[in-house]
């Protein structure tokens, strides 16, 4: 059960709500977002204008300048990205907008259970025995050294677009760390530097654009890797004299931002509320046909729908078939073809959600064996397909709130797997701790990530060291470890109106870093209680607020919830609220508020996030 806490931020919220013309209710959702008094305007107005430069991101510039030269002497350039929405998102970006320059390219998109993760010896191979001269990746490559090296002794130009960590070793003294510069210079041929007592390796390529790199100044570092890919389609279309022509990219990359997880701050807030805007305008035949196929309406889509309904379509497709068909459907310009390989992946993706759930029963299974759950959890499912591992630490890391990695058995007898963390457990950095403490050339043969996801590929003998220590460094806490329900205002149901939540809507898109707002309201008593759903497996609730009933639908364990009332106020009680008839039963609630439309009618519903019974 989460703990429940209170935002308890000051601020003039009668004052602010004036300026910007807006309820203190909403106000107040601001300054509990850490939204600055002056950036306030541009977060409920975001434009273009609030995109920043592509020239403030190292090396970008230069990458531009190269890809230009070559596409006009003719040279054969291949796109390398990765097999998940943001990969799928960023090679689109990357292949359309060098076509559109007249650029000799092609791409390829990783084989997840053949290839794994980012550009390797055997993909450059093939791109070699194709006569490709140029490799541009997006979505990978920080972490490719060796084959970043193989394709440059091969002749190849690489540039390397990504925006996962930079690799990094600890120094051994501080005498070590004067070696090094503080910053790397590509075009020189100098690829490791240090900063804050790391020494950071990036890989020897042309260029290398990561707004993570330490020696980089971009103002807002935490962009997708279709965003980074964006950028560098924006300035090539610059340097041509069309740059404007490049915000047709803005939905694909306010996609991937979404299905990365990305937080809605700063330019990511603006590229998702632009690029969603844009999305209605149908202007990409394949997106507009996979929101017509899963049964969305193209003028009312929200970021929700794409994390939840749009984004896994496309990562299915990675997961269990090939990424290049959701690739394939975003480059398609024939409307019937479209609606066809759309159907397709709304059908991957259902068969995933099959797959994805008999995994999570598997994982449970395994765990409810263990005395106590560890602070990290470390799991293996020799028998999981290796594509649900990344969605199997999901599941596990949100119910029992703990970094988790899962990992499998590949065809080739090896380990794979991927993590999914908490925060204040920065994933990749342990991975690094536990690598360099292993000795030798590591525990993990490769891996890579950021603070709250990783993927890695490892000894099945390993395992078990790399469990014990992980747990006995940690760093966490109880506190750490406990999760946390934020209220944003102490709100009565009665106070809701249909123009609050029509004022409430000016904070969408809502996502990572811009979470809808959460209120919450105490003693409420029950009118009536039932069960909905196909199963019957949801409530529905009348609760009684101030002498208003408000409707209230709670779509978590409704079989929970039904015991949690049995317990605290007896089978008896539950039995006449089912009724509808007067009962002791009072609960607690957070919630967010939603309008209700029937047969023309509007009316104010609760959707319940969390409850509590109040005896």
């Amino acid at each position: 059960m989460a703990k429940w806490e209170c935002y308890c931020k000051k601020a003039d919220f009668k004052g602010l709500a004036a300026r910007y013309g807006v309820d203190q209710v909403t106000a107040r959702v601001m300054v509990n977002r850490d939204i600055p008094e002056k950036a306030m305007g541009k977060f409920l107005s975001p434009t273009p204008r609030d995109l920043h430069s592509p020239l403030l991101m190292k090396d970008l510039e230069r990458a531009a300048e190269t890809i230009f030269e070559l596409i006009h002497q003719n040279k054969k350039i291949r796109i390398f990205g990765d097999y998940d929405g943001d990969g799928i998102c960023s090679s689109y970006i990357l292949y359309d907008g060098m076509r559109a320059l007249g650029a000799d390219v092609d791409y390829q998109l990783p084989d997840r259970i053949k290839d794994g993760y980012g550009l390797n010896d055997s993909m450059v191979e093939r791109a070699a025995g194709d006569g490709v001269d140029v490799i541009v990746t997006c979505d990978n490559g920080i972490a490719a050294s060796d084959a970043v090296q193989l394709a440059g002794d091969k002749g190849m130009t690489v540039i390397v677009t990504d925006h996962h960590a930079i690799p990094f070793s600890t120094p051994e003294d501080d005498g070590e760390t004067l070696k090094y510069p503080p910053e790397a210079d590509t075009e020189q041929g100098v690829w490791d530097f240090c900063r804050d007592g790391k020494i950071y390796h990036l890989p020897h390529a042309s260029c290398v654009v990561d707004p993570h790199r330490a020696d980089d100044s971009y103002p807002f570092p935490e962009i997708c890797g279709a965003v980074v890919a964006f950028k560098l389609i924006t300035q090539l279309f610059c340097i041509e004299g069309k740059g404007r022509d490049a915000m047709k990219y803005l939905p694909e990359a306010a996609f991937a931002t979404v299905t990365d997880i990305m937080e809605l701050k700063d330019e990511n807030r603006a590229i998702v509320k632009l690029g969603l805007k844009r999305m209605a305008e149908g202007e990409n035949i394949g997106l507009t046909a996979l929101i017509k196929a899963a049964g969305l309406d193209k003028n009312n889509i929200k970021s929700w729908h794409i994390g939840f309904v749009l984004g896994p379509c496309f990562n299915a497709s990675g997961r269990i078939d090939s990424a290049e068909k959701a690739l394939s459907l975003l480059i398609e310009t024939d409307k019937e073809k479209a609606e066809e390989k759309a159907e397709e992946l709304v059908e991957l993706n259902e068969k995933r959600k099959s797959m994805t759930q008999k995994g999570v029963e598997y994982a449970f299974d395994k765990l409810s064996g263990e005395d106590r759950i560890p602070d990290v959890i470390v799991l293996y499912l020799p028998e999981l397909h290796e594509s649900l591992c990344g969605l199997v630490a999901g599941k596990l890391k949100e119910h029992f709130y703990r970094p988790t990695f899962v990992l499998c058995r590949t065809e080739g007898g090896d380990v794979k797997g991927s993590g999914r963390s908490i925060e204040g457990y920065s994933m990749y950095e342990k991975m690094v701790e536990a690598n360099e403490a292993y000795g030798g050339d590591g525990v993990f043969t490769k891996f890579g990530g950021h603070p709250m996801a990783a993927g890695l590929s490892m000894r099945e003998d390993d395992i078990g060291w790399l469990r014990d220590f992980l747990n006995q460094h940690s760093g966490l806490s109880g506190d750490d470890l406990e999760q946390k329900l934020m209220i944003d205002v102490p709100m009565p149901l009665y106070y809701v109106s249909i123009p609050l939540i029509g004022d409430l809507a000016k904070l969408e898109p809502y996502g990572n870093g811009n979470e809808k707002p959460v209120f919450a309201e105490n003693g409420l008593s029950v009118i009536s209680y039932r069960k909905i759903g196909r199963e019957q497996q949801y409530r529905k609730l009348t609760l009684l607020s101030r002498d208003v009933a408000v409707d209230a639908l709670y779509f978590g364990n409704g079989e929970q919830m039904d015991s949690d009332i049995e317990e605290a106020f007896g089978a008896s009680e539950l039995d006449r609220a089912l009724a509808g008839q007067k009962n002791r039963i009072k609960l607690d609630i957070s919630y967010d508020p939603d309008i209700n439309e029937y047969n023309g009618v509007k009316s104010i519903q609760a959707k319940i996030k969390n409850y509590r019974v109040r005896l």
